[in-house]
């Protein structure tokens, strides 16, 4: 876990987006991450996670405001940001003819690094990701999963003090999403600053020191986990079928298909419930509540919202 005083990585104050001049994809956005913690992104589709990270890493220039990334402006100093960082696009395409080698040793060259350094780098990055067998094969003949993975040891291998890596795992098998994940802890507690964007919740609790979830341009709330959970006024929650719940009894619930989720402030209630429904032969499970329904909750509230606001 990364200590609270850390020192900032990136300080983004006031950071504005705005496309055609009516889309407005970030509405002054302030956030500070450290070095060497794992800040995830969270927040549905059009919420502004990617725009974020590509003004960070100097593709888009903000309509407003500014970031700075180891003290360098990416408005007015963006030569001496990609200095520093390295990243992973959601859309990024591996091109048929190159290798897992190619791939990884060019990156380290192009950032400079001498022919022995990039070797070793590559080399670390490829057998990191479990590439080594698969080295000289061209991205032509590799799942879309493997090509992933050579795109994220390229960005590993690169050593760069910040890196930034959008939906990294889409498309990663269990252990392969696992890996990753293995590997940029170990990247963050050799102090670099690792920031994803994931719809996964599993991912963002796993892997995370701390979470910003932002919505429509703006930042919803930040904190670890942990303090993100507690912003929801319940702790546990009990799933069931619709016919066997009168809803009427309960503050908040709710509905996915013929099941309802019903949200409890205490375990006496969620055991209270569950062994009610057991009387009358029903099925049903009780939990802490999770991540997603903190998500859910803070970016928007109703699930049906949430799921129009990700189709846009």
């Amino acid at each position: 876990m990364i200590a609270k005083n850390a020192e900032a990585a990136i300080i983004a104050k006031g950071l504005a987006k705005t496309y055609d001049k009516e889309i407005e994809a970030l509405k002054g956005l302030d956030l500070e991450m450290r070095k060497g913690e794992v800040f995830t992104l969270l927040g549905p589709n059009g919420a502004g996670k990617t725009t974020f990270l590509r003004i960070l890493c100097t593709q888009l220039m903000p309509s407003k405001g500014d970031a700075t990334i180891l003290g360098d402006s990416v408005v007015n100093n963006p030569t001496a940001v990609r200095e520093n960082i390295a990243m992973v696009p959601q859309d990024a395409m591996a091109y048929s003819n190159f290798t897992p080698w190619d791939y990884a040793y060019s990156f380290c060259l192009l950032r400079g690094m001498d022919k022995p350094t990039a070797k070793k780098k590559a080399e670390e990055a490829i057998k990191a990701m479990l590439m080594w067998e698969m080295k000289d094969r061209p991205a032509q003949s590799m799942s879309g999963g493997e090509k992933r993975r050579m795109l994220i040891a390229a960005t590993i291998a690169s050593d760069a003090p910040v890196m930034m890596l959008d939906e990294p795992t889409s498309g990663l098998d269990a252990i392969g999403r696992r890996n990753v994940w293995s590997n940029l802890r170990e990247r963050a507690a050799q102090g670099k600053t690792i920031i994803l964007t994931t719809h996964m919740m599993d991912e963002a609790e796993m892997v995370s020191d701390r979470l910003g979830i932002i919505n429509k341009g703006e930042l919803v709330t930040i904190g670890t986990t942990a303090e993100i959970k507690s912003k929801v006024p319940f702790k546990y929650r009990v799933i069931a079928p619709e016919s066997a719940i009168d809803q009427s009894s309960y503050s908040e619930v709710t509905k996915i298909g013929d099941r309802l989720v019903v949200y409890l402030k205490d375990y006496q209630e969620a055991v209270q419930l569950v062994s009610e429904m057991l009387k009358k032969g029903v099925q049903a499970e009780a939990s802490p509540v999770t991540l997603e329904d903190a998500f859910v909750r803070l970016a928007g509230g109703d699930i049906d919202e949430i799921g129009q606001e990700a189709q846009k």
